[in-house]
């Protein structure tokens, strides 16, 4: 780069020459290289700019960290040395209620939707939302308190000398306001308010050296059209914007759909809990029977590895793979493999919803026997106790009644701007606040008192938007979300009775698989039993084929026929959960209350154990 100097003095000095060869430097610009020192300063500073940094952890995360940890996780070559924890369908549930302050989902979705997980705090969270909230609705009719003091001092010249204030004028003043305000459910607003100006000047004109002048003023005003009556004002709030509603009505009905949502989250955890534990139950019998089928497997390979040097020695290979293939069935069914959870699989699910670590040494055991009697539901009573305990039409419904509010609210806000309006004030004035009381105008309170002074209004004050454009889009858009909200309700009924169709049918056809399953489970063991038997007897070799095959198929028999019966359990329980009865099927009960005794003393430990820290 080429350095030069030059002098702003002697541009400026040449007139519109030197300036506009200033505006050419600037407009031009010069290239400017950056100094070594600051390459080297960046370069020092580098690493820590770029690097990725990490919150400061308190020492309560780190033992919620550390309290997640879990022990070594169960393999299929220690499945042996593992002890077995047995589990009750009630004692499930049970524990699912009381460990899961967040309530998980089938798959786990906390870890890539954290912000979506559903949780015990959410009713709690929208109660005291300060602007979603009913507590929050109702701040808006709080009276409010607001004061002000302000002190200021002018100093100024004038070019008068009639007045004599050609040597200018010193200004001191200074004001105290302090007032209440109240709005009222009807639309009026009510407001009392304290003025106390203070003023004191060098005026040769005034008549006291300084003054005060105090006011004492009462407000009320009316809205008439726009704003008028109780119901919009609690559906959309004071001063409400078109489309914009966050009255107490509306933030109640908020609060209760966010119950709704929680009852679902809780209905949803109930049905999952049981769902994983069927599952479970399922891959215990059926890696029973697995295991059951590769130690005959076994047994039959083991008696043909003693003739395979005298005689057909394919008929040895033969049973060694189905040995084999049997063996890695079993470590399948233990350890899970593609969409097949196996023991591990979902003994962890399970572990999960429970609230449990993901592992302490032992594994979850189910003990309930599943149910194999046929059910006979009366499907009248079903879809119309579906249509009256299904929580999430009754959540849409409080959507449709909120969508109704406001409409209704909309259509007030659509109206002109009337209000009426009315004060009245008491005024003193002195040159002193409250002393000098006996001369005239010597104490503004004094004079206050008297009412001597006093001021007064009323009137009516009247606008709006000509075109009124904005509140008309919000009527209509109002009316097309209640049409909307109606609308889908009556899709959701109308599936929630598809649904129910589909359990309905499912129960009768699980149930008709079990029996099948049972009959064709016998007819299998009715052939292999001869087959084994002469086998067993040395009369049967040459049958070692047709006796694998039995074997082979009374094991898949076996699988499926354990299979209906879990099916035909989970067909039971979504034939509960389409009728809206899954949380009374285990006496579980949402309240909207007081907390109760239990609740009162959990909380009272728990903070006694937080002070304590």
């Amino acid at each position: 780069m080429s350095s030069f100097s030059f002098s702003i003095r002697s541009l400026f000095a040449n007139g519109p020459i030197g300036l506009l060869a200033l505006c050419v430097i600037a407009t031009v610009g010069c290239r400017f290289s950056r100094p070594d020192y600051v390459a080297d300063e960046i370069g020092s500073y580098r690493d820590y700019l770029t690097t990725i940094e990490y919150p400061e952890v308190d020492q309560a995360s780190f033992e919620s960290a550390q309290t997640a940890l879990a022990d070594r996780p169960p393999t299929v070559s220690k499945f042996q040395e593992l002890a077995f924890e047995d589990l009750t369908i009630e004692q499930a549930i049970e524990l699912a209620m009381t460990n899961s302050s967040i309530l998980s989902k089938m798959g786990g979705q906390v870890i890539t939707a954290p912000s979506a997980a559903a949780s015990i705090f959410d009713p709690a969270v929208q109660e005291t939302s300060p602007f979603g909230g009913v507590e929050g609705a109702l701040s808006a009719f709080d009276a409010r308190w607001d004061t002000s003091f302000n002190f200021n001092r002018g100093e100024q010249k004038f070019n008068n000398s009639f007045l004599s204030l050609g040597s200018g004028q010193i200004t001191n003043r200074s004001s105290f306001i302090s007032g209440i305000s109240k709005r009222s459910v009807n639309g009026a607003t009510y407001g009392f308010r304290n003025t106390i100006n203070y003023n004191r000047n060098n005026s040769p004109a005034n008549r006291f050296g300084s003054s005060y002048d105090m006011i004492v003023q009462a407000e009320y005003r009316q809205a008439l059209l726009r704003g008028a009556g109780s119901l919009v004002n609690r559906i959309a709030g004071p001063n409400a914007t078109p489309g914009v509603y966050n009255g107490v009505l509306i933030s109640k009905i908020n609060q209760d759909i966010t119950l709704a949502d929680f009852e679902i989250s809780v209905r949803n955890l109930v049905r999952d809990v049981e769902r994983s534990y069927w599952e479970l139950y399922y891959a215990y019998r059926n890696l029973d029977n697995l295991i059951d089928a590769r130690d005959s497997a076994r047994d039959t390979w083991q008696k043909r590895e003693q003739r395979k040097k005298i005689d057909r020695p394919d008929d040895e290979a033969q049973a060694r793979q189905l040995y084999f293939s049997f063996k890695g069935r079993v470590q399948d069914a233990l350890a899970g493999v593609g969409p097949s959870l196996g023991v591990y699989g979902a003994e962890r699910e399970l572990r999960r919803l429970c609230g449990f670590s993901a592992a302490d040494g032992s594994l979850l055991r189910p003990v309930s026997d599943p149910v194999i009697a046929q059910i006979n539901y009366d499907w009248d009573t079903l879809q119309l106790g579906a249509m009256e305990k299904r929580v999430e039409l009754r959540r849409q419904q409080w959507t449709v009644q909120q969508r109704e509010l406001e409409f209704l609210a909309a259509k007030n806000l659509n109206r002109w701007q009337l209000d009426f309006v009315a004060n009245y004030g008491w005024r003193g004035f002195g040159d002193n606040l409250a002393g000098s009381r006996s001369r005239a105008d010597g104490s503004a309170l004094e004079d206050l008192w008297s009412g001597d002074l006093d001021d007064w209004n009323m009137g009516f004050e009247f606008g709006g938007p000509i075109g009124k454009r904005q509140t008309f889009l919000a009527v209509r858009n109002s009316e097309l979300q209640l049409a909307k909200s109606r609308a889908v309700l009556r899709e959701q009924q109308r599936q929630v009775v598809l649904d129910l169709n589909r359990a309905f049918t499912e129960v009768d056809r699980a149930f008709e698989g079990i029996e099948n399953n049972y009959n064709l489970r016998e007819a299998v063991k009715d052939e292999l039993r001869p087959k084994q038997r002469r086998y067993d007897l040395g009369a049967g070799d040459d049958d070692i084929f047709f006796l694998l095959d039995a074997q082979q198929r009374a094991a898949n028999v076996e699988s499926a026929f354990i299979r209906s019966i879990v099916d035909y359990n989970l067909a039971l329980l979504d034939t509960t959960f389409q009728a809206g009865r899954m949380l009374e099927r285990y006496d579980i009960h949402l309240l909207e209350g007081p907390w109760g005794e239990d609740a009162i003393a959990n909380a009272s430990a728990r903070d006694l154990k937080y002070s304590s820290q």
